[in-house]
């Protein structure tokens, strides 16, 4: 689930009391339904603990049908060897999903496209539900087969191993990537130089993708947690607006904008712009698809961030960007960081 900034003490004090409640180390093999295999399965070692006050034990959703509050006992184990989980998970699990595409893309020689598209990635893994694909069995856990239940045919984790997950991936992953990610791309927009055009273009396409992604996905929690906005008092998308109206201000008058989309194909190909012919062929299928009558990027103004995750990608197309512009598809949500955990219910 996305965001997820809070520390977790819990945890600790769990390692704790496992000495005095069930010394036994099992391992679960999670994914995240995508189709991986059990050789791509992220392995952890888990243990059971005692819940103490204000330990989840379960989750909670709100009925579509109903709309009653329901809820879903797990057994209480957590992560025991956190060391093992982050190396299981920094190392071999970040690249996979665009690693094919980069194999054969012109872009992969890109440092800063790749983070940028590892960063996109990671934030992808907190997103998602991760499932026990093996060893749910051993620890007491039971599938589910209910029709509309939010668990239907998988065994989740649980809500404590499910936050010491993103707290792992937020700390030991995107963080660290954030901040490399920023720097080099303000190093490279300082650079002034017209080569540079495509590789921040590429860049920030990503970013503005990710950021489309996950305002989707708070809506999708929100709704399936029965919560309301309006009177929450967080400033949460507000805080996305902002920084992507910042970014999108560097490249439109920083970084000639969505200008060099405009030049044409055979002045691309006299070599003057240090593009190759992949390169040159993406070039030209944009512009292709700027032209097309209907396209979505002249409309921009009047698309709702909330059910369209190109609303900002489109914004690095547009010639008449204004940074002033207001959101007019509906009012914009308050929700908190804190509604965003799988142990919030209210």
């Amino acid at each position: 689930m996305y965001p997820r900034l809070v520390i977790i003490t819990r945890a600790t004090q769990a390692h704790v009391e496992w000495f005095t409640c069930d010394k036994t180390i099992r391992e679960l093999k999670l994914t995240q339904g995508f189709g991986e295999g059990l050789e791509n399965a992220l392995r952890l070692r888990v243990s059971r603990f005692e819940p103490g006050p204000g330990d989840r034990t379960a989750y909670f959703w709100t009925d579509e049908k109903t709309g009653l509050l329901r809820s879903m006992e797990i057994p209480p184990y957590f992560i025991s060897d956190m060391d093992a989980a982050k190396a299981t998970v920094v190392f071999p699990i970040t690249r996979h999903t665009f690693e094919s595409a980069l194999r054969f893309s012109a872009f992969g020689q890109s440092k800063l496209v790749s983070l940028a598209l590892d960063t996109w990635v990671a934030a992808r893994f907190i997103e998602s539900h991760w499932r026990v694909f093996e060893g749910g069995e051993e620890i007491g856990a039971k599938t589910t087969t209910e029709p509309g239940h939010p668990y239907d045919g998988f065994i989740p984790v649980t809500p404590i191993m499910d936050t010491q997950l993103d707290n792992l991936v937020i700390a030991d992953l995107l963080a660290p990537m954030r901040e490399e990610l920023l720097k080099r791309l303000k190093a490279k927009i300082d650079e002034k130089k017209r080569s540079n055009w495509l590789e921040i273009y590429l860049t920030l396409f990503v970013i503005m993708s990710n950021t489309g992604w996950i305002i989707k996905d708070m809506i999708a929690i929100t709704t399936w947690k029965g919560l309301k906005a309006g009177n929450r008092g967080g400033q949460l998308t507000r805080g996305y607006i902002h920084a992507c109206k910042s970014l999108l201000s560097y490249f439109h008058y920083a970084c000639s904008g969505s200008f060099p989309l405009t030049i044409p194909a055979h002045e691309l190909q006299t070599g003057k712009h240090n593009m190759t012919g992949d390169q040159i062929e993406y070039m030209t299928f944009v512009q292709q698809e700027l032209s097309r009558p209907g396209s979505k990027h002249a409309n921009w103004r009047n698309m709702d961030m909330y059910k369209d995750d190109e609303y900002w990608t489109h914004q690095l197309l547009c010639k008449d960007w204004e940074g002033d512009a207001q959101y007019t598809a509906g009012p914009i949500d308050d929700f908190t960081e804190d509604d965003f955990l799988s142990s919030s219910t209210t």
